[in-house]
């Protein structure tokens, strides 16, 4: 079965999704990285049939609505609609795989709402990023800065695909084919012309206005009551394989794979990342 799509509505805005249609599944939500989308999961969705899984865009991700113009992109707004489409939907007992920002986000979800969620697959994550409270006023005046700058900024839509993908694969470790795979999703073609333009919320980039603290992250861990399997590429993002020994004591019910790839493991590796996850998520 291919992938269909999914639109759900939520207070204020609409939440896209990509499903393999097993609606008469156990429910497996999966929740993609920053600048990604759902489509980042297309090589996983087709090998995961016990599961009825619906993979949505975040918010000014992929063909998912943008905040409103008077709001900005906060790392507890996003868990904050995950609940709401949860809720909207009276989902119970399901599983959840994050990836990177998908899993900053999934892993304080488990957390805040530990009765919704069985089992979570966390990939190229350890938990949100922290700073210490002596960087406050300097993270605020970066974010501050980074909006001013943001607004003021036209939007440069793309000229083609080709290099849009380019400029992906200079900043990530992305094949083309897996560059392209999400960034057909993030435009969105004019009807009466050939023209490309960013469907992504160009505020996505703004800095972030405040980091948790080492102890606020370490209480959010600690409250994760569901078993995690931990997925890390082998040569992914040092900054989450570090945070990985730091944090690993924090978890009641947790294993750990290193998986042969980058930051983007589960689109290089899906045959052993999906085998991972039935496995962990049947339990």
């Amino acid at each position: 079965m291919s992938n269909t799509e999914m639109t759900f509505t939520i207070p204020n805005r609409k939440i896209a999704a990509l499903s393999n249609g097993h609606t008469e599944k156990p429910l497996l939500l999966m929740v993609h990285g920053w600048l990604d989308n759902s489509a980042s999961f297309t090589k996983l969705i087709p090998l995961l049939n016990d599961f009825h899984v619906i993979a949505i865009d975040l918010p000014g991700h992929g063909k998912s609505s943008h905040r409103s113009a008077d709001a900005h992109y906060h790392l507890l707004d996003y868990v904050h609609d995950l609940h709401c489409l949860v809720h909207a939907q009276g989902w119970t007992n399901f599983s959840i795989v994050g990836h990177s920002l998908g899993g900053i986000i999934s892993s304080m979800y488990c957390a805040i709402f530990p009765e919704f969620v069985r089992n979570f697959v966390c990939i190229e994550s350890a938990g949100p990023l922290t700073e210490p409270e002596s960087t406050s006023v300097a993270q605020l005046k970066k974010a501050i800065e980074s909006r001013i700058e943001t607004n003021q900024k036209a939007i440069k839509h793309p000229k083609d695909i080709g290099s849009i993908v380019q400029a992906r694969q200079r900043v990530s470790d992305l094949s083309a084919e897996n560059a392209a795979l999400i960034l057909q999703r993030n435009i969105t073609h004019d009807a009466h012309s050939d023209d490309i333009q960013w469907s992504t919320d160009k505020r996505l980039r703004t800095v972030s206005s405040l980091r948790l603290t080492q102890a606020q992250v370490e209480n959010l861990m600690q409250g994760i009551q569901c078993p995690i399997h931990f997925v890390l590429g082998s040569n992914g993002f040092s900054k989450v394989s570090d945070l990985m020994v730091q944090r690993k004591k924090l978890f009641k019910d947790a294993k750990l794979t290193i998986v042969e790839g980058g930051h983007h493991v589960h689109m290089e590796a899906e045959n052993l990342v999906s085998t991972i996850i039935l496995q962990h998520c049947s339990q």
